[in-house]
């Protein structure tokens, strides 16, 4: 009597496409993964506590820096394509199950405080409409926060699509200030204004650039 072989490999069976997204919709989850709250913030906080010179050497310091996260884990995607599941793979098969647990720990971690983060930011914008929200931390802003972090979860939980539809809104809705703010600079910047005290030694407040 013939039988029928059930160990069948799991690379053979049909994967289902329906949930899949497309390049657009992954662009928009990596880009709105990496702009933050703090791009529409820094500028002035910088503006405000250093010269032009030390911002552009903090900001070539962090571009060298990034540069280089990305290499490595160009260079890890490229040795080790079967490690599919990002930074918690790579820790977990180098340093063993207690370092990935820490990797992947502390990635969540940075999830929800930048959750935490994107929802001050959202309510101290909008205390301009509605002075009770404060600065992001009054109760009313807490709450709101509390509502709008939910609306998120239920529509992530209707479907990746779904998710993926919002979370392509929310990146145009962060891209375009950043891209009408480089245009109005472009107009109107004014160079003997930019360079006017470059290297900070004209207020003192800010001190030096090494300290």
């Amino acid at each position: 009597m013939a039988t029928t072989d059930t160990n069948v490999s799991a690379a053979t069976l049909p994967v289902a496409t329906g949930n899949k997204l497309r390049l657009g919709s992954l662009v928009a989850l990596v880009i709105g993964s990496m702009v933050g709250s703090g791009v529409f913030s820094l500028p002035q906080n910088m503006a405000a506590g250093a010269g032009p010179l030390a911002i552009l050497i903090g900001w070539a310091i962090t571009a060298v820096g990034m540069l280089a996260l990305v290499f490595v884990y160009q260079s890890l995607a490229t040795r080790k394509p079967e490690l599919d599941a990002g930074p918690y793979a790579y820790a977990k098969a180098g340093f063993g199950p207690f370092i990935g647990f820490n990797s992947a720990w502390g990635y969540w971690i940075s999830a929800w405080v930048g959750n935490v983060s994107y929802a001050v930011i959202v309510f101290s914008a909008l205390s301009y409409f509605f002075p009770a929200f404060g600065d992001g931390n009054t109760w009313q802003a807490v709450l709101g926060a509390s509502i709008l972090l939910w609306l998120i979860h239920v529509l992530v939980l209707a479907g990746i699509r779904q998710a993926a539809v919002v979370n392509l809104i929310v990146t145009v809705a962060k891209i375009a200030p950043i891209v009408l703010f480089v245009g109005v600079v472009a107009v109107a910047f004014k160079l003997q204004v930019w360079s006017l005290d470059f290297t900070g030694l004209g207020n003192a407040s800010l001190g030096s650039i090494t300290a």
